[in-house]
């Protein structure tokens, strides 16, 4: 009761789900900013919450990646038939088992990474979604990833040979040139930009954020790479058992990765740009139609 006599109004309403992402709100479905264990925080709730669907995404092409990596390892524990002339020292390689294998490496090496790409994308798409509460639709990421595979190719590409320059470099400038590049493909899946202009947005995203960025890439590399050296380890060394835990191990973290990565980048936005759930929402809303 007040001083009046009159009954005290009841608080407003909580926002729709979906505002604030997790993030907390700075604003009626505005995207806080957060610090590395807030994004990491956040990354298990939404995980916890579309778990089912989350994984059935990554299962559906996890299951032949692995097969085609497991494929490669042993492929690369035999190259051919190679023999070493015991007199002279010189080697010579069976000519057809040498060739052949190499071709089956390379068209094998070629797949694995187009379904990998292909798989990057549908989970940006719909870890990008679960933030403003949308249920993650499987067939949706995978249709709106394939009409960008050509451009995610490209990007991935020029990510690596940009990174690869900086490793050469005596590594740390390719580490740096990583965590500047980390969110260029949110930003190709959300924003619909260029190949080319994505890796620019990341650099300006990042930029003043550097150590922030670095922080929350590092803690999830680690906490994915614990979980998946625990499971392949389990898997021992055999053929099948090491393709039956390494697909359990890329079914999980792969996820949680790509959850990771697309909070730091709406983080980002949100500290930059003052990004909210609305916009975020407008913006998935345009790239799919």
């Amino acid at each position: 009761m007040d001083n009046t006599g009159g009954t005290t109004p009841p608080p407003p309403p909580p926002p729709p789900p979906g505002e604030g992402g997790g993030f907390g709100a700075a604003g009626p479905g505005a995207f806080g900013p957060k610090g590395v264990g807030d994004i990491l925080s956040s990354a298990f709730d939404l995980y916890g919450k579309n778990a089912a669907q989350l994984l059935k995404l990554v299962a559906i092409v996890a299951i032949p990646l692995t097969l085609i990596s497991a494929l490669l390892a042993e492929l690369g524990d035999d190259p051919g038939d190679v023999t070493i002339d015991q007199v002279t020292g010189d080697v010579s390689v069976g000519g057809r088992g040498f060739f052949a294998a190499m071709l089956i490496f390379a068209a094998t090496t070629l797949v694995s990474y187009v379904i990998q790409q292909l798989l990057t994308g549908a989970l940006t798409r719909a870890t990008a979604g679960s933030l403003v509460g949308r249920p993650v639709d499987v067939t949706a990421s995978y249709r709106y990833a394939f009409s960008r595979l050509g451009g995610l190719i490209i990007l991935s590409i020029l990510y690596g040979l940009i990174v690869a320059v900086g490793f050469i470099l005596l590594i740390v400038p390719g580490i740096i040139l990583g965590v500047f590049l980390s969110v260029a493909v949110p930003a190709f899946m959300i924003e619909r930009r260029t190949a080319t202009d994505s890796l620019s947005r990341s650099w300006n995203l990042v930029s003043g954020s550097w150590w922030h960025a670095f922080g929350t890439i590092v803690v999830a590399a680690i906490l994915a790479g614990i979980v998946s050296g625990i499971l392949t380890t389990i898997g021992g060394d055999s053929f099948f058992g090491y393709w039956v835990m390494s697909t359990i191990a890329t079914i999980i973290t792969a996820p949680f990765v790509a959850l990771v990565g697309v909070l730091l980048y709406v983080d980002l936005r949100a500290r930059r740009e003052g990004l909210d759930a609305t916009t975020l929402g407008r913006e998935l809303d345009a790239a799919t139609a």
